[in-house]
């Protein structure tokens, strides 16, 4: 593991705080290097943004197509928006 050396004050010892690793020294802030930074899961929900954009196909119609073309681009399968084809 590569050792982290303050790049203001040369110094080699820090304490964290909200993810920064603060120099105990000059208390400059210093981001966690991308090996230091735990393996995330992410899930990503579209179905509030599809909700949204069949919503817009209903109150502006003329426009629904474009709409219903992006809740395709979305869901392919999506029953309500190939009705306004």
């Amino acid at each position: 593991m590569k050792q982290l050396i303050c790049n203001q004050c040369g110094a080699n010892q820090f304490f964290e705080i909200d993810g920064y690793k603060i120099c105990q020294f000059c208390q400059t802030k210093h981001v966690k290097t991308i090996e230091e930074v735990a393996n995330r899961e992410s899930t990503i929900n579209l179905s509030e943004d599809i909700r949204n954009l069949l919503q817009k196909c209903r109150d502006d119609p003329r426009n629904a197509r474009r709409y219903a073309s992006l809740v395709l681009d979305l869901d392919p399968s999506n029953a309500e928006a190939q009705k306004y084809f």
